[in-house]
Parts: C-alpha cells; structure tokens; sequence
C-alpha cells in the first residue's frame, strides 16, 4: 500500500518562521542601511559648490528618488542640510558646520597654531595651512592667507579646495601629505601604499611605489617635503612636521603658493621659516590622548 506523506503544515510552520526572520533582520539592517546612505549623502552634498537637486543626489548613491527624498527631508529637518526654495539645491546645514568646528576645537593645537600661520604667511607671502591625516587622505584643519599685499591675485587663482578648511587632498601629492606618510610607521605605510591609489594629477605627480617611498626617505632625512606643482600645476607647496609630547607626528604645516613669488628665492629662509613654525606649534600643541603613547 503507498503512503503519500505530506508535510503541509509543519512545511507551512517553517516558512512563516522565515519569513519572520527575515523581516526582523531587514529592521534590523534597515536602520544601518539608511545611516550609511545619509552620511554619504551629506559627503556628497559637501563636496558639491552650489549644492545638489534630489535627482542628481539620487543618481550619484544609485537609490530610488522617494528613498533620497526622505533622507533629505530628515536631514534637512534636523539641521543638517538646507534647501535653496528658488534652485531645489540642498546645501550643508548650520547643524553640519556646528559639528565640523566642534572636531576642529577638539584637535588641541589649532589655538596654538594659528598666530603662527599669521605670522608666517606675513614673514613669507605665502598661504600657510595645517592637516591631519585622515582616512588616507589629508585634511585641511586651519588656513590663513597671506596679507593683501602679498598679492590678493594668487590667492584668487588658487583651485577651491586648496583653499577650504575640512576639504581633503590626497597625500601622495601634497607637501602636506608627503610630509605626514614620511613619518608613518612602516606597517601603517604599507597599508596606506596596499589602499589607495598614486593617482596622477599633473605631470610631476608620483605615481610609482618605489618613487613614492625613496621620496618619503628623502623627506625624512632632511625634515621637510616639497611638491612643486605635483597636485596643482602653478602651486609649489613647503611643509614640515608637527609633533607631540611624545615624539609621535601628528599634524603638518605647509607654506603655498605661485612659483613666481619672491620668498622662493630663498630656499634656506624659507625652510626655516617652516620649520620654526612647526616647532613653536608643536611646543604648544596639546593632542588629545590616542591610546598610543
């Protein structure tokens, strides 16, 4: 005698079992899903002079434009991203600009450093900066421009985000940059050399290994990096380090600007009018702890 055994129930009893575990995992990841969307969204709106419409801001995170509309009417709620009525653009929000100086205020040598870039930039006619190495790339924490008699045209010229405090530049192509990998521990450059491209942007960038590291090599013997014209054709940048209580570099100063000003002339001046500068920087600077030390 055949027996057709069916399991109709036990088999439904299953199925509702998965069912219900895959809609508590889906609330459970939404939430992470939507976190990671708005904060690339805000890095996207950032980055955009003029700001985004919605459409455009969809198409770049490659969601569906009623998803993007709601984490921009969120986010514009709260502060973070203010929409322009006439264009539809959405721009960074006063509650964004808040945060950012409240990481900058944090940094611990920012007080210290800026009479120092004022008084540098009047002693050289030159830009003077400071970044932090952050997630492979460097950013630009502090910025003075040089007087206006020191020519108001170079300043004007000079691409945007060289300019902006919080934009970040890549390293390998930035006195900046070059400047903080230099003084890398050796896993840590290996690491920065395993991720992240050498990405040609003039035709005096590094783009290879070994030329990168023989470069930092050079940098560290002698105390300062130089990129002329390696990230901006017409800039030619001069940085040395910053260092903390314990040895450690942390942070980097850079003088820029046109080839065609006069203090380049003066290569030895001006290197010491760096490096000094990084000294009385780092004799001020209090870091926050970072577990290392």
């Amino acid at each position: 005698m055949k027996m057709n055994l069916k399991f109709s129930a036990p088999r439904n009893g299953l199925d509702s079992l998965f069912n219900l575990l895959d809609t508590k995992m889906q609330m459970a990841e939404s939430p992470t899903n939507s976190l990671e969307r708005a904060l690339m969204l805000l890095d996207i709106v950032e980055k955009a002079p003029g700001g985004l419409r919605n459409a455009e801001i969809s198409r770049q995170l490659q969601i569906p434009r009623s998803s993007c509309s709601w984490i921009l009417a969120r986010l514009e709620r709260q502060g973070y991203l203010a929409r322009d009525d006439n264009t539809s653009r959405y721009k960074i929000g006063l509650k964004t600009v808040a945060l950012a100086h409240g990481a900058l205020r944090d940094l611990g040598f920012r007080s210290g450093a800026e009479p120092v870039l004022y008084r540098v930039a009047s002693q050289t006619g030159l830009a003077a900066g400071v970044g932090v190495l952050e997630g492979g790339h460097i950013l630009l924490v502090d910025r003075v421009e040089p007087p206006e008699s020191a020519g108001q045209t170079l300043v004007r010229d000079r691409p945007r985000e060289q300019r902006d405090i919080g934009r970040e530049l890549p390293a390998h192509s930035t006195a900046l940059g070059k400047t903080l990998l230099a003084y890398l521990p050796k896993d840590e450059l290996t690491r920065y050399l395993d991720e992240h491209a050498l990405t040609r942007r003039t035709a005096k960038t590094i783009i290879s290994r070994d030329g990168l590291l023989l470069e930092l090599r050079r940098i560290r013997h002698r105390g300062y990096a130089i990129a002329d014209a390696e990230h901006d054709v017409g800039v030619r940048a001069l940085a040395a380090p910053i260092f903390d209580f314990t040895g450690s570099v942390r942070a980097a100063i850079s003088l820029n600007g046109s080839p065609a000003a006069p203090i380049w002339r003066e290569p030895k001046a001006l290197v010491a009018f760096v490096t000094a500068a990084a000294r009385d920087i780092s004799g001020s600077a209090r870091f926050p702890w970072n577990g290392n030390a």
